[in-house]
């Protein structure tokens, strides 16, 4: 069969060559024939996926009854490399609730979407590896304090959007003297083709939400340096719009790998913004001020290490009044705050939860190395917010133990607990003194 003067093979031939951490494969394309008829090209591709199930159990305290529940997230994805310095990725992903998929419910969490499509077109500029990355992407800088991919949540986080990734030419991933990554994401499409809403004629479409960064690390002789930069435009939460924030974070580590290692971070935000109590009440202009810190030291974890224990403590900081025209309260932007704040989830909005206070976490974590397949995590944590006259938050103990039962499998189970102290009853959190359980076993599977 011919068209156009170019005939076309309806061969297509996959071949299964490996299974690993992906399963390799080459596809025999008919649209690689040229016009005198050559053989098809092979077009490498490798297979992806992850089935991971989790069910928690959940005591509130109080007059509130345990729960139960099973999450299952389901996530299958395909590598291609149709050309040299061309990669395709797509990934699909499932998000459920056992049991949930046959109520009508609002809050019903079943998922079937696009979780990553995008294109990597990669070549050489001077001295570095250059990528462009166009799509919806998990997007992950540094200790994911400010943007993370939110691997914990059954559903994650991607953004729509573009990256640039400079690297040092033919270095190792992972171990780069330098590396330097600019992006611009969509985040909310409010424009007049998609907008969700119409506007009265004549009136103008709010603008997008985007948010447009930058992202560097440099190895030093000390430890290692790691910077992100952030402007969020056109943002709007809770009682707070058109938000436009500047926030830039830096960190440096040290000594992670000897007996005594230090870990320092430090953010600062500004911005405008503007409060809005209710529909009825006329909104006031903000100006946007706030900060950040944190800081760890001790035995880091690193390769060979039995038994680790670092104490530290984070700092955002709080507006007493958050009415009024400036705003002082620090808020973590696109970051994956599971690691952070307690496992138990309490804060991962820590501005919303503290009523705009703020929050100070002193913390102490240990880990031990039980067998060469199991390993437990212990974290303590004391919580007080940063502004106001609120008194203690409260008390969080998390235990966390993974499990590898092969190559391909690991079991994780975990526990926390919350003791709720006088500042904790206006944050919704208990009244003062009860306490909050938490368990969960989790079960993921993957290649």
């Amino acid at each position: 069969m011919s068209i156009s003067g170019f005939r076309w093979n309806p061969l297509l031939r996959v071949t299964v060559a490996a299974l690993g951490t992906g399963a390799a494969a080459s596809i025999m394309s008919p649209c690689a024939l040229d016009a005198q008829g050559a053989a098809p090209t092979a077009i490498p591709v490798s297979f992806f996926g992850e089935l991971r199930a989790r069910t928690e159990w959940d005591r509130p305290g109080g007059p509130l009854a345990a729960d139960v529940y099973t999450y299952l997230r389901t996530r299958l994805g395909i590598r291609a490399t149709p050309a040299e310095g061309v990669r395709i990725v797509f990934q699909l992903q499932d998000s459920r609730a056992y049991g949930v998929n046959i109520s009508s419910a609002a809050n019903n969490p079943d998922i079937f979407d696009l979780h990553q499509g995008y294109v990597d077109l990669s070549t050489t500029w001077r001295d570095a590896d250059v990528t462009a990355r166009v799509g919806r992407q998990e997007v992950s800088f540094g200790n994911e304090r400010l943007v993370g991919p939110v691997a914990w949540s059954n559903t994650g986080r991607t953004m729509d959007g573009a990256r640039v990734i400079f690297a040092p030419r033919g270095a190792a991933a992972g171990k780069e003297p330098w590396t330097a990554t600019a992006f611009v994401a969509t985040v909310d499409e409010r424009g007049r083709h998609f907008a969700a809403t119409s506007v009265p004629a004549g009136a103008s479409y709010p603008a997008d939400r985007a948010v447009v960064g930058a992202y560097v690390t440099r190895a030093l002789d000390v430890g290692a340096f790691d910077g992100t930069v952030l402007y969020d435009a056109g943002a709007k939460y809770r009682a707070f719009a058109s938000s436009d924030r500047f926030t830039a974070d830096a960190r440096l580590r040290s000594g992670l790998a000897k007996p005594f290692g230090v870990e320092l971070e430090a953010a600062y935000q500004a911005g405008r913004q503007r409060y809005q109590a209710n529909a009825t009440t006329p909104s006031v202009a903000q100006d946007v001020s706030a900060w950040l810190i944190g800081a760890r030291a001790g035995h880091f974890p690193a390769a060979g290490r039995k038994m680790t224990g670092i104490v530290g403590v984070d700092m955002l900081s709080g507006d007493a009044k958050a009415s009024d025209g400036t705003y002082t309260a620090f808020n973590t932007m696109y970051a994956t705050n599971h690691p952070f704040y307690g496992l138990m989830d309490l804060f991962l909005d820590p501005a919303a939860r503290t009523n705009d206070q703020g929050l100070v976490d002193a913390l102490g974590v240990m880990t031990a190395e039980l067998n060469s397949r199991a390993t437990l995590r212990t974290e303590l944590h004391h919580y007080a917010p940063q502004a106001g006259k609120t008194s203690e938050i409260g008390w969080e103990l998390d235990a966390i133990m993974p499990i590898k039962l092969s190559s391909a499998a690991t079991l994780e189970l975990g526990y926390g607990a919350f003791r709720a102290g006088a500042g904790a009853t206006a944050m919704a959190l208990g009244a003062n003194g009860y306490a909050r359980h938490w368990a969960y076993a989790q079960l993921r599977a993957s290649f």
